[in-house]
């Protein structure tokens, strides 16, 4: 978990998230983005909301702004691509103990759904993936990321995690010189984390 602090952005307002779509495509000059994100902090409130220091809520949003950025540069180049993958969160999983029966495979590095919750948001997630024709790896962490890359021979990915390992495996991905989609989380912590699987759907 690479923040220093735990988000929660469930009870923040939609529009929130709209905006941040708007302050992303006016976007041009890094010295806009810290004005950018104090304005959506103050706007909603999301000190008061999500208990987040004011700084903290910045490095958030600033976060936040860049990944929808970067959404927006590579959003075309993401279409006709045949072989894609879709990389989840552990961490999301309902049950982080016994109950999951998800298979974990070490040569992968990855988690295998086996469906055993209907109301698991990775269960829920790993099925839209699947039908949107998307190969599917629950992932510990974004360094497993490049070798199933290299493996699968993936032409395009999407990835689902905190704003911080966004960034890192945006990082990663420009190094195979592939396009990718993200989705943040709007809850994070070691489990029982959260991601809205209506702007999951948009984006496969």
């Amino acid at each position: 978990m690479p923040y220093k602090f735990n988000f929660d952005l469930s009870n923040v307002p939609r529009q929130f998230f709209e905006d941040l779509i708007k302050a992303s495509y006016k976007r041009n000059l890094h010295r806009r983005l810290a004005g950018s994100a104090r304005t959506l902090v103050k706007k909603f409130k999301l000190e008061e909301i999500t208990g987040l220091t004011f700084s903290d809520a910045i490095s958030l949003v600033e976060d936040l702004i860049e990944i929808y950025s970067l959404n927006l540069l590579y959003k075309d180049k993401m279409k006709n691509k045949n072989k894609k993958a879709l990389f989840l969160p552990h961490c999301a999983r309902k049950y982080m103990d016994s109950r999951c029966k998800a298979i974990f495979d070490s040569s992968l590095s990855t988690y295998i759904c086996q469906s055993c919750s209907e109301d698991c948001l990775i269960n829920v997630a790993t099925r839209l993936g699947k039908s949107k024709g998307y190969d599917v790896y629950v992932v510990p962490g974004g360094s497993c990321i490049p070798g199933i890359v290299r493996r699968g021979g993936y032409e395009a990915v999407v990835g689902v995690a905190c704003g911080m390992e966004l960034k890192l495996a945006a990082e990663l991905i420009r190094n195979f010189n592939i396009p990718g989609q993200a989705v943040p989380l709007t809850k994070n912590g070691c489990a029982h984390t959260k991601f809205d699987l209506e702007e999951l759907e948009k984006i496969l």
